[in-house]
Formats: C-alpha cells, sequence, structure tokens
C-alpha cells in the first residue's frame, strides 16, 4: 500500500506535457530499450536531467553574457 502512495504522488507531479519529434533512428533505438524492458518515459526524463546538471554552468554564463552592457 505504501508503495502504491508513493507512485501515485510521484504521478501527481508529472502534470506537464510537452511534445518532442523523434529521427527514425531515435525511435528504433528507444524500441530496442523497450525491449529489454527500459522504461522509455522514465529514461527521457533521467537523460534530460543529466543533461541539464551536467551543462547548468554553461547554460547559465550564456545568459548572463548577455545582459553585460558593454
Amino acid at each position: 500500500m505504501c508503495m502504491f502512495i508513493k507512485c501515485n504522488a510521484k504521478m501527481k507531479q508529472l502534470t506537464n506535457n510537452y511534445t518532442i519529434r523523434f529521427s527514425d533512428e531515435q525511435i528504433s533505438s528507444l524500441n530496442k530499450l523497450k525491449q529489454y524492458n527500459v522504461d522509455i518515459a522514465r529514461f527521457i526524463r533521467q537523460a534530460i536531467k543529466e543533461k541539464i546538471q551536467r551543462e547548468w554552468k554553461q547554460i547559465k554564463e550564456e545568459k548572463e553574457r548577455i545582459k553585460m552592457p558593454f
């Protein structure tokens, strides 16, 4: 029962949708992962999270550079 509540609480947090398009090669790769019982949605969310964490410093520096008046 406790696991059900955790899962349900997690699903309530995922309320926004964002539509993206994939190439045929990317779809075939994702389908291959699905054959290995990988949760595709979780995989994509985790990949986005890791990418943002890895490049956050560079993203922030670029934004701060634009604010410079000279």
